[in-house]
C-alpha cells in the first residue's frame, strides 16, 4: 500500500471517530471500513431529516475513488423510502465526474430480527448497488447479500457477516467477494 493510499485510507477511517466522539442530535449515522490483502472500502451515511449525507471510499478495482452524495428523502406513502440528489466521484483521486444518485430502501421489523433491503443507481459509470440483509436479534448476527457493478464492465457479489459487538452499536464484520476471490474484515456503526 503506498503512502498516498495509507494516508487517504485512514483519513477516512477518521471520519466515524469524530461523529462518534460527539454526541449528536440526530436520524442516525452509519459507518463501515472493510479492508481485504488487494482492496479497502469505507462508507459514511449521515441523515439530518430528509437529507442524507454520503461518503464512499473505495480502491475497489485499481485506483482509488471518493465519491461523495447528497439526497433528499421522498416518501411516498409506500413502505419504500425514496431518496435522490446530485453526486460527485474523485474517480482515481485526480478527475472529477458530476451525477445523479437514486436510492429505493425498505426496513422491516420482523418477529426474528429484521429486513434491509437497498438499490441504489448513480449516472456516473451507470454504477449500481443492490443489498439484502437479514438481521438476527439473539444472536446479534446480520446476514448480508450484495451486487454492485457499472458500465465498465466491473461486476461483484458479495456476502458477508456482522457479528453485533454487545452493549453497542458496532459489528464486527466477515465477508467475501466472489468474483475478485478476496476475503475481507471489518467494522460498522449503525445508530439507526
Amino acid at each position: 500500500m503506498t503512502y498516498r493510499k495509507r494516508r487517504a485510507t485512514l483519513a477516512i477511517a477518521a471520519i466515524p471517530v469524530m461523529f462518534a466522539a460527539t454526541e449528536l442530535r440526530a436520524d442516525g449515522e452509519f459507518f463501515q471500513f472493510d479492508t481485504g490483502p488487494d482492496t479497502t472500502t469505507a462508507v459514511v451515511s449521515v441523515e439530518r431529516g430528509p437529507l442524507a449525507f454520503g461518503l464512499v471510499y473505495s480502491d475497489y478495482t485499481g485506483p482509488e475513488d471518493l465519491n461523495l452524495s447528497v439526497t433528499y428523502k421522498f416518501n411516498l406513502g409506500t413502505p419504500v423510502t425514496f431518496r435522490a440528489g446530485p453526486t460527485l466521484q474523485h474517480e482515481g483521486l485526480d478527475t472529477l465526474k458530476g451525477g445523479l444518485r437514486l436510492v429505493a430502501e425498505h426496513y422491516q421489523p420482523t418477529s426474528f430480527g429484521s429486513v434491509f433491503l437497498l438499490g441504489e443507481f448513480s449516472t456516473i459509470d451507470r454504477s449500481y448497488f443492490a443489498l439484502a440483509a437479514f438481521g438476527l436479534r439473539n444472536p446479534k448476527v446480520t446476514f448480508e447479500l450484495s451486487h454492485l457493478g457499472d458500465d465498465d464492465g466491473f461486476r461483484d457479489t458479495v456476502a458477508a457477516l456482522a457479528f453485533g459487538i454487545p452493549n453497542t452499536k458496532a459489528s464486527l464484520r466477515l465477508g467475501h467477494k466472489i468474483e475478485t476471490d478476496e476475503t475481507f474484515v471489518g467494522i460498522s456503526v449503525n445508530t439507526f
